[in-house]
C-alpha cells in the first residue's frame, strides 16, 4: 500500500510541475501581446491559460480587459463576473473600475453605480464619485434626443469606418479599415471618398487618391483647411477591430500637407508640436484655417488626452500649443476637437455621459475660450463610444463615428441631423450651467416681455430680438453685427426700444451673428436662412447679465486650514506677508501673447504710448503697454494701439510693468513691491473662485473645498457664496479653478477685482 501510494504521489507530481510550467508559459506570452495592445493575440494565450488555472483572477481581469479593449462587451462581461466571484480573494481596483465601465457601456446604470462608489471607497474618491455620479445624468439624458436625428450612413461596411468629414458640401472623406483592391495582406486603414450625385444622393465610396504613401502607420481621420488648399491628418497605429479611444494603446502624430489642384498631398511635414513620448493626433483645422485643434497625452495636460490649439504666426506654426483649460480638459480623455467658428464640439470619457466616449459642445467667449459644456444628448450619444462629430450649419448636416449596436461594423459612421431651430443664442442662457445641463437648442420662441407681437416687418428685411435672460424684458442699445460666413461681408444693428432690430439677408446662407451690449456677456451665434426666410427669422435672442459681486469693507473670514499636511497654495495665503493689500487698480493695453520670450524691440512704435513690457503667463509671454490710472486712459490708448496695426488688443486689469534688469543675459522678470496697507478697506485679493452659491450652507462641505485652498464666503440673498480666496495672480486662479474642477465643483469660475467689485472673468 505504500508503495503504490508513493507512486501515484510521484505521478500527480509529475503531472502538476508540467502544468503549472504551461501556465505561466502561457500567461506570460498573453501579458506581452496584452502590453503590445494585441488584443487578440492576448485573448488566445489566456484562454489557454485558463484551461489550467480557470480561477486565476489576473488572467481573468486581463481577458475581460482585452475584451471591452475590442468592443465585445458582453464576452467582457462574463470574464469579469468570473473573477468577481473569487471568494475570498479580492480583485484589484482597476478590475472593479473596468467591470463598472463595461456595465454603464451595457445600458446596465443601475448595476454599475455600486461598483463605482466601491472604487471611490477602495481606490480613488474622485474618479469613482465622477462616475457614480454621471449614473444619474445618463438615466435622465438617455432619451433626450436634444432635436438631433441620427441615422447610418449608407456606405457604411463590416470593417472600421471612421473620422468621416465635409471637405465640400457634396463630399464626404472618412477612413476606414475595408479590404479595397490590391490588399497587400497587411490590415491598414485608409482615406476614402464619398461624392453626391446631381441627383443628391451619395455614391459608392472609393479610395481617395492623393498620391501619399504613408510610412509608419496609416492615414486618418484628415482634415481640410477651409480654402482646400492645405490637409491636417493624423498618422496612426490603429488596429482593425480594436476601439481607437486613448486606453487601446493607440500612437498617432500630425502632419500637414499641401493639395494641389488634382487632389495630390505634396510637401508632407510633420507638425512641430508633435513629440517623442506621447502622441499627437485627431488634427482639425479651425474655421478660419490659421488654427489646428488636436488632442495629445503631452506632459503638463490636466490628465490623460487633452485638448489643444496651434495657431499659424507669420506663416509658421506654433511650437508650443495653448492647452484649451479646464472647462473642457480633464483628469480623463477628451479627444476629437471640431471647431466650426463658433463652438467647439469634442469627446469625452470624462464628463457626465450615457457611457465610455459622448460628444460634447463647448461655448466659447469673445477669446475662442470654453466657457461652459452641453451634451448632445441620447441621439447623437450612446452608452457606447462616440466622437468625430463634425457639422455643417449650411446643410443642418452632420456625421459622428459610433461603435453603438446595430451597425455593420466595429465602427461605423453615422449622419446627425438637426431638426428644432437652429441652435445658438440660447447658449447666453446656459453660459454658466453645469455640465450636463442639456443642448442649447436655438433661438428663444416669442418677443421679449411686454412687446406687442405681430408688427410688420419692413420689406425684404427680417426681425430679431435682445432680451434679458433673467427679465425677459427688452434690451436696447445693443449692437448687433451680422456676417455672411462665404463671404466676410458684414452689416451692423442696433436693437430699438422694443429690443428689436432689422438686417437684410439672403435665403438658404449662413449668417455669423455677434451681440454685445455693456453690461451683458457677449454672444456670438449662427443662423442659417430658410428658402423664404419668416418676418421673425432670426428669433428672440436671450443675453445674460454680467453678474458682479460687491466686496464688502469687511475683513475676510479667516483660513481654515486643513489638519492634513497643508498645500503650496494653503501655505502661500496662511502667511499674511504673503497676502497683497489691494488699494488701487491699473490698467494696460494688452498688445500680444506669444509662446516665445518677445523682443520688446519690435514694439517701439508703442513707446509714445507707454511703458511697452510683457509678462509670463503659463506657457504665453503677453505683450502689453502701460500703466493707465483710469480704464478711460487704458481705452483710449488701446484705440491708439489698434490704430498701429493691433487689431487684437484689449484693455485688462491688474499688473503693470514688470522692472527689467539684464545682466549679461535674459531679462530677468521681478514682481512690483506692494503698496503700503489701505485701513480703511478690506485686504481684498485681486482674484477669487467661485465654487457655488447654496441655499442651505449647511449641506456645502468645507472640509473638502479648504484642501483646495483658502476658503471665503458670504451672503447674497438667501444664499450663501462659497469661494476660494487670497489668489493674486490669473495662473493662481487658473490652477485654483482647475484643481476645483477636478474635486467636482463643475461649475468653478474665476472672479476678478475690477474697481472694488468681483466681476466674473
Amino acid at each position: 500500500m505504500t508503495i503504490r501510494f508513493t507512486l501515484l504521489l510521484l505521478v500527480i507530481t509529475g503531472l502538476t510541475v508540467p502544468l503549472a510550467a504551461q501556465f505561466r508559459t502561457e500567461k506570460r506570452a498573453a501579458d506581452k501581446a496584452y502590453e503590445l495592445s494585441a488584443y487578440t493575440l492576448a485573448i488566445e494565450g489566456y484562454r489557454r491559460a485558463l484551461t489550467e488555472r480557470p480561477d486565476d483572477l489576473e488572467t481573468l481581469s486581463r481577458i475581460a480587459d482585452a475584451y471591452r479593449m475590442l468592443n465585445e462587451l458582453d464576452t467582457a462581461r462574463t470574464y469579469y463576473e468570473r473573477a468577481m466571484q473569487g471568494g475570498d480573494r479580492q480583485v484589484q481596483p482597476a478590475t472593479l473600475l473596468g467591470y463598472a465601465q463595461t456595465l454603464k457601456s451595457l445600458g446596465e446604470y443601475a448595476l454599475a453605480r455600486p461598483l463605482f462608489e466601491a472604487y471611490a471607497s477602495e481606490a480613488d474618491q474622485t474618479v469613482g464619485t465622477q462616475y457614480a455620479a454621471s449614473i444619474d445624468f445618463a438615466v435622465s439624458q438617455q432619451n433626450e434626443t436634444a432635436g438631433y436625428s441620427v441615422a447610418p450612413a449608407p456606405f457604411n461596411s463590416p470593417e472600421a469606418d471612421f473620422g468621416p468629414t465635409t471637405p465640400r458640401p457634396d463630399q464626404v472623406v472618412f477612413s476606414s479599415s475595408r479590404i479595397a483592391e490590391g490588399f497587400s495582406g497587411v490590415a491598414d486603414n485608409k482615406p476614402y471618398l464619398v461624392q453626391q450625385n446631381t441627383l443628391g444622393a451619395l455614391e459608392a465610396p472609393v479610395p481617395l487618391s492623393t498620391g501619399y504613401v504613408s510610412r509608419g502607420g496609416s492615414a486618418g481621420p484628415v482634415s481640410y483647411s477651409p480654402d482646400g488648399s492645405q490637409v491636417v491628418f493624423t498618422r496612426n497605429s490603429f488596429t482593425p477591430g480594436t476601439r481607437m479611444v486613448p486606453e487601446a494603446g493607440i500612437q498617432m502624430s500630425l502632419l500637414l500637407a499641401d493639395v494641389s489642384e488634382a487632389g495630390m498631398w505634396n510637401n508632407v511635414r510633420p507638425l512641430p508640436f508633435n513629440g517623442n513620448g506621447y502622441s499627437t493626433g485627431f488634427g482639425t483645422f479651425g474655421a478660419d484655417g490659421q488654427a489646428i485643434y488636436f488632442a495629445s497625452d503631452r506632459p503638463g495636460g490636466f490628465g490623460g488626452y487633452d485638448l489643444y490649439r496651434a495657431r499659424q504666426v507669420n506663416g509658421n506654426w506654433e511650437t508650443v500649443p495653448e492647452n484649451l483649460g479646464g472647462t473642457v480638459n480633464s483628469q480623463g480623455n477628451e479627444i476629437t476637437p471640431y471647431f466650426d467658428g463658433s463652438s467647439l464640439y469634442f469627446s469625452s470619457d470624462w464628463h457626465a455621459g450615457l457611457g465610455a466616449y459622448d460628444i460634447f459642445r463647448a461655448a466659447l467667449n469673445d477669446a475662442n475660450r470654453p466657457t461652459a459644456l452641453f451634451h448632445l444628448g441620447g441621439a447623437v450619444n450612446s452608452p457606447r463610444d462616440d466622437y468625430g462629430f463634425v457639422y455643417d450649419e449650411g446643410q443642418r448636416l452632420g456625421y459622428l463615428t459610433s461603435n453603438r449596436p446595430g451597425g455593420r461594423g466595429m465602427e461605423d459612421i453615422y449622419s446627425v441631423r438637426f431638426t428644432e431651430p437652429m441652435p445658438g443664442p440660447a447658449t447666453a442662457v446656459a453660459a454658466t450651467a453645469p455640465v450636463g445641463d442639456g443642448l442649447a437648442t436655438g433661438p428663444q420662441p416669442g418677443v421679449p416681455r411686454g412687446v406687442r407681437v405681430g408688427e410688420p416687418v419692413p420689406f425684404g428685411t427680417v426681425r430679431g430680438y435682445v432680451s434679458d435672460s433673467r427679465t425677459g424684458g427688452p434690451v436696447s442699445g445693443a449692437s448687433v453685427a451680422i456676417t455672411k460666413r462665404s463671404s466676410g461681408q458684414a452689416a451692423t444693428a442696433q436693437t430699438d426700444a422694443e429690443g428689436a432690430y432689422y438686417v437684410e439677408v439672403e435665403p438658404q446662407t449662413v449668417y455669423d451673428v455677434e451681440v454685445n451690449r455693456e453690461g451683458y456677456e457677449s454672444i456670438t451665434f449662427p443662423v442659417t436662412t430658410a428658402v423664404d426666410p419668416a418676418p421673425d427669422a432670426f428669433g428672440n435672442i436671450l443675453v445674460l447679465p454680467i453678474e458682479r459681486t460687491y466686496a464688502a469693507a469687511v475683513a475676510p473670514p479667516a483660513p481654515t486650514v486643513a489638519t492634513d499636511a497643508p498645500t503650496d497654495t494653503q501655505a502661500a495665503v496662511a502667511d499674511p506677508s504673503m497676502v497683497t493689500t489691494v488699494v488701487a487698480k491699473n490698467f494696460s493695453v494688452q498688445v500680444a501673447s506669444v509662446a516665445a520670450e518677445p523682443q520688446l524691440s519690435a514694439y517701439n512704435e508703442l513707446a509714445p504710448l507707454g511703458e511697452v513690457y510683457h509678462i509670463r503667463d503659463g506657457d504665453r509671454y503677453k505683450v502689453r503697454v502701460g500703466n493707465f490710472a483710469t480704464r478711460d486712459e487704458a481705452l483710449a490708448a488701446a484705440q491708439q494701439v489698434q490704430n498701429l496695426g493691433y487689431a487684437g488688443s484689449f484693455v485688462v486689469v491688474g499688473q503693470g510693468p514688470v522692472p527689467q534688469t539684464v545682466s549679461g543675459g535674459p531679462s530677468t522678470e521681478r514682481a512690483p513691491a506692494a503698496a503700503p496697507p489701505d485701513t480703511s478697506a478690506a485686504v481684498l485679493a485681486p482674484f477669487r473662485v467661485q465654487l457655488g452659491a447654496f441655499a442651505k450652507p449647511e449641506n456645502f462641505d468645507r472640509a473638502a473645498a479648504t484642501r483646495l485652498g483658502m476658503l471665503g464666503e458670504s451672503k447674497r440673498d438667501a444664499l450663501t457664496v462659497f469661494y476660494l480666496d487670497g489668489l493674486q495672480t490669473i495662473s493662481q486662479a487658473e490652477a485654483a479653478r482647475n484643481r476645483a474642477q477636478a474635486a467636482g465643483y463643475a461649475g468653478a469660475y474665476i472672479l476678478q477685482l475690477v474697481d472694488g467689485a468681483y466681476v466674473k472673468q
